[in-house]
């Protein structure tokens, strides 16, 4: 079975390299504005399925969310969304408050 979640430590690794992953924030944008992963793309997951054509299908997918219910979370449910559309995707592990907690590089909506 392929792996379903992508730790924020090794997203962290990923990200400088030339294979890096596209990263997507599922969450509303309310959410978004107050902080994300730095690059990420915004995509709340309700929108997800008309924006397939914006996700590259060459490199893997990162997606995530506020994961408040790890097993069922919106970044979970994206990732599987995408999985079933043939691209290679996993949900960030304990969603963006483990990135930020983990002293990831975050942005703001200015």
């Amino acid at each position: 079975m392929a792996e379903t979640y992508t730790s924020p430590q090794e997203l962290s690794s990923r990200l400088g390299r030339a294979e890096a992953p596209t990263v997507i924030d599922v969450r509303g944008d309310d959410e978004y504005a107050a902080g994300h992963v730095r690059g990420a793309l915004h995509i709340p997951l309700d929108e997800l399925d008309e924006h397939l054509a914006e996700i590259p299908r060459d490199r893997p997918v990162v997606t995530y969310c506020n994961m408040r219910h790890r097993g069922d979370s919106r970044g979970e449910r994206a990732a599987e969304l995408l999985r079933e559309q043939g691209y290679e995707a996993t949900a960030l592990d304990g969603g963006y408050p483990a990135w930020a907690a983990g002293g990831n590089p975050v942005e703001k909506a200015s």
